[in-house]
């Protein structure tokens, strides 16, 4: 658009910080004894984008808590088993093939036979467990227990029971139990560093799985875990040597995971090379991996690789389509490539599948506005200020289309609100002063004016625009 110059012959010229471009005002107000125009565009703020993505970026992949076999599998050398021990252990080799509910059938039928049978009701929870029918096993421990309360291995299941149940708390007394019963068994104390960390209790998950591992150091699993809970504390050297140590005891799909929790790290390090070869060895271990193409993308995008970064993600949605939050990685990448339009969609896509990610809305607001859909950019903006009143950009960009529509009060109203939000950004000062030019608010435009030059004069980004606004105030006090 051709911009107007003032009466007194200067063109006034900005230097407008637009998101790839934005509307601009260009008229000529002439209410006072000079002529003066609007200058070169009102300034939008880009949004801060998540680096960390939308929702669960960087997966953290960890194994469940571990439960012992069902002791013992075959009968005792020397004992004489009876119609009930036969049963037990015709129900447990059925537990061993996974048919597990025919083998709660010989175990019922085995109690049949022998009421006091703890073993039985112990090999029964854990089919039941096996299952998913986590009551019913819960009460099988506990009746076994009543009978053999020293049992230690039924403690650990039954803690493992509560775990999934979500009583973390009655888990936690579960597996200290079986501890106090058997201190060297590895089991409980991993079972237990899984629950603390789910109560926050950091320091005791490490504790507890330098334990499991001082009993037993070939477990990768414990390694893996201790590698996420020491990222979690920032110890990102430490978590990397504990997912190198899980890897080289164990290759296969679990290996695939541990790739993938490396990467994570070493991105989270800056370490990039390694990020993305660590991405790409747990491509290749698991393919239909949505978690594993999600980690390779970010570790890609953080290098710079930006196509390989969106055909990665747009793999995770191949992989995945319920995996919103590669939608949000993807318009990022289109909007960079400026494909607005792919860029829209991608976002409306995320805000389906998660209609509260504000990231997502702030961005599309942003867009919308570039592509001059004034209304659609001031209702996004709305939305993301419903949810967050103090977005100092949804204000400040909210006010830019609604003084572009013609809207002055209003978008005064958005720009004050800005300014008092951050009053140390000269950003929302200077649209201050090009609303009061729409006004034809001469003090007001004046004061505004000032206070933006005062605080953007020592900003490089801002230098062409205060020689501008400069230029105006010295046609506005004459």
């Amino acid at each position: 658009m051709q911009k107007l110059a003032a009466d007194h012959g200067c063109n006034h010229r900005g230097s407008p910080e637009l998101l790839g471009g934005g509307v601009e005002l260009s008229r000529v107000f002439r209410s006072f004894a000079v002529s003066w125009v609007l200058l070169a565009g009102l300034l939008i703020l880009a949004p801060a984008h998540d680096s960390q993505a939308a929702s669960k970026k960087r997966p953290s992949h960890r194994h469940r808590a571990s439960s012992p076999q069902i002791i013992p599998q075959k009968p005792r050398s020397g004992v004489q088993a009876g119609e009930a021990e036969s049963l037990y252990y015709a129900g447990v080799a059925l537990h061993a093939k996974g048919n597990y509910a025919e083998a709660v059938e010989k175990f019922k039928a085995a109690l049949q036979k022998r009421t006091e049978f703890p073993e039985a009701r112990h090999a029964m929870g854990l089919s039941l467990a096996a299952q998913g029918a986590l009551d019913e096993a819960i009460h099988e421990y506990r009746a076994a227990l009543s009978v053999q309360p020293e049992f230690a291995a039924i403690h650990n299941n039954l803690g493992v029971a509560l775990s999934e149940k979500g009583k973390v708390d009655e888990a936690i007394e579960a597996y200290r139990y079986a501890i106090r019963l058997q201190p060297g068994n590895a089991a409980p104390h991993h079972n237990l560093a899984l629950a603390l960390e789910a109560k926050d209790d950091v320091d005791g998950a490490v504790e507890e799985y330098r334990e499991t591992l001082r009993l037993q150091p070939d477990n990768a699993t414990a390694h893996n875990n201790l590698g996420l809970v020491l990222q979690r504390k920032g110890q990102l050297d430490e978590a990397i040597g504990e997912y190198r140590a899980a890897l080289r005891l164990q290759a296969g799909p679990a290996a695939a995971l541990y790739s993938l929790n490396l990467s994570a790290a070493l991105l989270a390090k800056g370490e990039l090379d390694g990020a993305v070869g660590s991405g790409r060895t747990a491509v290749r271990l698991q393919p239909q991996n949505a978690d594993a193409h999600y980690n390779l993308g970010l570790a890609l995008k953080a290098k710079g690789e930006f196509d390989g970064a969106l055909a990665a993600f747009r793999e995770v949605l191949k992989l995945d389509p319920e995996q919103g939050a590669a939608h949000y990685d993807v318009a990022q990448l289109l909007d960079r490539a400026g494909d607005t339009d792919g860029a829209i969609g991608e976002y409306r896509a995320m805000l389906a599948s998660r209609p509260a990610h504000l990231s997502s809305q702030e961005a599309l607001a942003v867009l919308l506005q570039k592509k001059g859909d004034l209304d659609g950019a001031i209702a996004a903006y709305r939305v993301v200020l419903q949810a967050s009143p103090k977005s100092v950009v949804a204000q400040n960009n909210l006010g830019v289309a609604l003084l572009n529509k013609g809207q002055v009060d209003e978008a005064l109203t958005a720009f004050r609100a800005a300014a008092s939000l951050q009053p140390n950004d000269p950003v929302a000062y200077f649209n201050l002063g090009e609303a009061f030019v729409a006004q034809n608010q001469r003090v007001d435009a004046i004061e505004s004016y000032r206070s933006y030059v005062k605080l953007a004069e020592a900003q490089p980004d801002h230098r062409d625009k205060v020689d501008a606004v400069r230029k105006q105030l010295a046609a506005l006090e004459r």
